[in-house]
């Protein structure tokens, strides 16, 4: 493999130019320096290197912070760093993968109770899952936006997200702004959900701040 401009970087890591970009300003990655004779900033193979090691990373839940701490251990400088500090931090990630595990059995159980009881037919009156929504007899894992004083939820609609990846990106943008106190990405969807306390901020702020990341951003209504 050659040394490649950032549009080629983007095609062979999977991801877009302006998430390239984001881990610049995270630190994840140096910018290449221009050259002085002009042209593009052309890209080492170490560097390719370290874009998958930071996807493949983020395939396996860890957050962008976490990378940083992984990375930092990677890098040949790190003092007194060995096997064992990267292993406690994927016995963590396991565990907060377990437990997230368990919270998806319970609410699939919570579901699976609901269709059972469900008749299938006849008229909505006559609907068992209706019935327990309205009574709150699903278990949610945390609470909704309305069971919040002073609480919200904002939707965007989000350009340019491609994998789970731009997902943490997106996700990571949101949860630094003043006044989130909670959100949902879905690149399948191309739309984040944010629990905002609306004294805070301001839903162009959210959008302009997802902008700021890279990505295109507009509010969507919320359906009454």
């Amino acid at each position: 493999m050659t040394d490649m401009t950032i549009g080629k970087v983007a095609d062979v890591v999977g991801v877009g130019v302006e998430t390239i970009r984001f881990y610049e300003r995270r630190k994840l990655i140096e910018q290449p320096s221009r050259p002085r004779e002009g042209g593009y900033r052309i890209y080492s193979d170490a560097t390719v290197k370290r874009l998958h090691f930071i996807r493949r990373a983020q395939e396996l839940g860890f957050s962008l912070k976490e990378i940083a701490e992984l990375l930092e251990l990677r890098d040949a400088d790190a003092p007194r760093a060995d096997a064992s500090n990267v292993q406690q931090r994927a016995m963590a990630k396991l565990r907060d993968v377990d437990q997230k595990i368990d919270q998806l059995r319970q609410i699939r159980q919570g579901l699976a109770a609901l269709v059972d009881r469900c008749p299938g037919q006849g008229p909505l009156r006559c609907c068992s899952i209706f019935e327990a929504l309205e009574q709150n007899a699903v278990p949610a894992s945390r609470p909704t936006v309305s069971e919040e004083i002073g609480m919200q939820t904002i939707r965007l609609s989000i350009g340019g997200m491609h994998c789970h990846g731009c997902e943490e990106i997106v996700r990571h943008v949101l949860e630094q702004q003043t006044g989130v106190k909670g959100c949902s990405v879905s690149h399948e969807s191309g739309e984040a959900r944010v629990a905002v306390d609306e004294s805070e901020i301001s839903d162009e702020q959210l959008a302009e701040a997802v902008r700021g990341a890279g990505y295109s951003a507009n509010i969507m209504n919320i359906p009454e």
